[in-house]
């Protein structure tokens, strides 16, 4: 039992593609060899082949079994020492590398290779409501959204998290703003102060042209009068927050009161 417990440790600890490579060496090598020492019971590569996966997966039907001294010692070394934990150990890290990608992609640390895909700076309240926008309108269009935060806000087939700065190119690259459709850029609500949320805004765009100069970008400005300060970056669309929202309710009141 303990020799068994030393080979699964060691069988685990060997990387994913040798351990994959190894057990598929195992189970042609006993689907060849068996028709040899057995031929009698093994009369085909199809029964060998049954055989072999019936047991490394401790299923054990019975419809076929070995007979002769050669195919017991050759079923109890190649099979259930070896084939048994080998098997056990490649099924136990397909799930541990499984679990580790979950990690990685809820993380924000896997690199995005899709194109013609949207990308949101900022994890907001609007980016939410942006989302689901892009989603309802459009069953194919892949979304990445760019967030410092520890760990994606949701999980979906196609929402994407990168974790960093969306000023670094770096970032912005793990992301790939060059073969994207299009980057919005909100306004960061966690900052108070207006002048400094546009200036985080303009910072980001800057990187992004110079990514992809391309790409079509929508920004999110708090301020009206900090619009001139985006004129040597392009910018497609502006997006005018709380100051216009309030402007046009204002509008809309003096609107209706003079038609009444």
């Amino acid at each position: 039992m303990i020799i068994l417990r030393r080979l699964y440790l060691q069988a685990t600890s060997l990387s994913w593609l040798i351990l994959t490579a190894s057990t598929l060496m195992l189970i042609a090598f006993s689907t060849l060899l068996l028709p040899s020492i057995e031929p009698s019971t093994f009369t085909s590569y199809n029964d060998s082949l049954w055989f072999t996966m019936t047991t490394m997966l401790t299923v054990g039907y019975g419809d076929l079994y070995p007979s002769t001294s050669g195919g017991r010692i050759f079923t109890v070394v190649f099979l259930y020492i070896i084939g048994i934990g080998l098997f056990a150990s490649f099924i136990g890290k397909a799930f541990e590398n499984l679990s580790l990608h979950r990690r990685r992609e809820e993380g924000g640390e896997l690199v995005y290779k899709g194109t013609n895909h949207i990308v949101i700076i900022d994890w907001s309240y609007k980016a939410e409501n942006a989302i689901a926008e892009i989603l309802k309108q459009n069953e194919k269009t892949q979304v990445v959204v760019i967030d410092r935060l520890e760990k994606a806000k949701e999980i979906h087939p196609r929402i994407h998290y990168v974790k960093g700065n969306a000023t670094h190119g770096d970032v912005l690259q793990q992301a790939n703003v060059q073969q994207a459709k299009a980057v919005l850029i909100f306004a960061d609500d966690r900052i108070e102060d207006q002048m400094l949320t546009d200036g985080k805004s303009l910072l980001i765009a800057t990187a992004v042209e110079r990514m992809s100069p391309n790409v079509f970008t929508t920004v999110e400005v708090e301020r009206e009068e900090h619009l001139p300060n985006f004129s040597h970056v392009k910018v497609d669309k502006f997006i005018m927050s709380n100051g216009t929202i309030a402007k046009m309710a204002v509008n809309s009141i003096f609107a209706e009161t003079k038609t009444t």
